[in-house]
């Protein structure tokens, strides 16, 4: 569902809302988009500068998005959704993508998205690692660790 006829005034509970206030801004201007955002009831309204912004934005956002593409792209084999469980689907649910307006988000926010891409390959690259030479105990930490950062990410 999208578009204006589906909106409510309860549609950005919970949201973020990040304002990047640069030097051609002035403290008033950015005070009235810091309250534009809670008057229009965004939970986690942030001040953050532009690099700051697509620090996360490449994270958060765009790197997962990266992450289900190539997911739903690097194996074709024919009939597997007729055997794919909840964890999948969880997982894939952004590949259904505008792609031209995420391609060009990406373009747009390059720098950042690359840096975030390169860690989480080397991180993957370690997960690979451990896998080879059989580091249960490494393994193991590595999915405490992911355990407890999930953690921090549950809506409160």
């Amino acid at each position: 569902m999208s578009g204006v006829e589906n909106s409510t005034d309860k549609m950005f509970v919970g949201a973020n809302y990040i304002v990047t206030p640069t030097e051609k801004n002035t403290p008033e201007a950015i005070q009235t988009c810091v309250e534009l955002g809670r008057l229009l009831g965004f939970s986690n309204v942030m001040t953050l500068s532009p690099e700051e912004h697509d620090e996360m934005i490449g994270f958060l956002s765009q790197l997962t998005h990266c992450i289900a593409i190539t997911l739903m792209t690097c194996n074709d084999k024919e009939n597997m959704e007729k055997f794919t469980g909840d964890s999948f689907r969880d997982l894939t649910r952004i590949a259904r993508i505008n792609d031209v307006m995420w391609s060009e988000l990406f373009v747009s926010n390059k720098t950042a998205l690359l840096e975030q891409m390169q860690l989480f390959m080397d991180k993957f690259g370690q997960l690979k690692t451990m896998l080879e030479n059989e580091d249960i105990e490494g393994m193991r930490e590595m999915m405490r660790h992911s355990t407890r950062r999930r953690a921090l990410f549950e809506k409160k």
